[in-house]
C-alpha cells in the first residue's frame, strides 16, 4: 500500500488516536472483549497486541484456534477499515496455517495488512508472533467489496 500521510487519511488518523489508550474505548465489540491493544497503523497495515487469557485456552492448555482465527480476521478487517474507502467488504475466505501455540499469560503481537486492493476485491494477511518474534500462526484472506445500502426514505 502506498505511504499515506495521517494527516490526510481519516481513519489513519483516528486509530492513530488510540494507540496506548485502553481497549474499552473500541468502538466495535471484538476488540473490547478480546483485550485489544493498537500499537501501531499506517494506511493499509495494523498492529495490536494482546495477552493470551485462560479463558481462551482449549483442553490442551494451549490458545484455541478460533481465538486466533478471531484476531487475524480482525486484524485484517481494521487494515481494511484504514485505505479510507466508501465501500465496506465482507470476509468470502479465510486460510490459516497454525504454526506453533501460545500459553496463557504471553503477550502476542497480530500484523495485518492487505497485500492488494483490486476492484471489487481485498487481498489480505495476517500472522501472530511472540514479543521475541517466534510465529505461531499465519493467515491469508480476499474480502469482498460492496457499496452500502441505501437507507429507504
Amino acid at each position: 500500500m502506498k505511504e499515506e500521510n495521517i494527516e490526510s487519511n481519516e481513519r489513519v488518523k483516528l486509530l492513530s488516536q488510540m494507540i496506548g489508550l485502553d481497549p474499552k474505548f473500541w468502538p466495535n465489540p471484538i476488540p473490547r472483549n478480546l483485550q485489544i491493544h493498537l500499537m501501531k497503523v499506517s494506511e493499509g497495515y495494523i498492529k495490536f497486541q494482546v495477552t493470551v487469557s485462560k479463558d481462551w485456552l482449549n483442553g490442551l492448555h494451549i490458545m484455541h484456534g478460533g481465538i486466533m482465527v478471531t484476531l487475524m480476521d480482525e486484524a485484517m478487517g481494521v487494515a481494511g477499515f484504514t485505505l479510507n474507502m466508501q465501500q465496506r467488504y465482507a470476509t468470502i475466505d479465510l486460510n490459516v496455517d497454525y504454526i506453533s501455540s501460545a500459553r496463557e499469560g504471553e503477550v502476542l503481537l497480530i500484523h495485518g495488512k492487505i497485500e492488494k486492493s483490486g476492484k471489487q476485491l481485498l487481498r489480505a494477511s495476517a500472522y501472530i508472533e511472540t514479543e521475541s518474534g517466534k510465529l505461531i500462526s499465519k493467515s491469508t484472506s480476499n474480502l469482498l467489496k460492496f457499496e452500502p445500502k441505501q437507507a429507504k426514505s
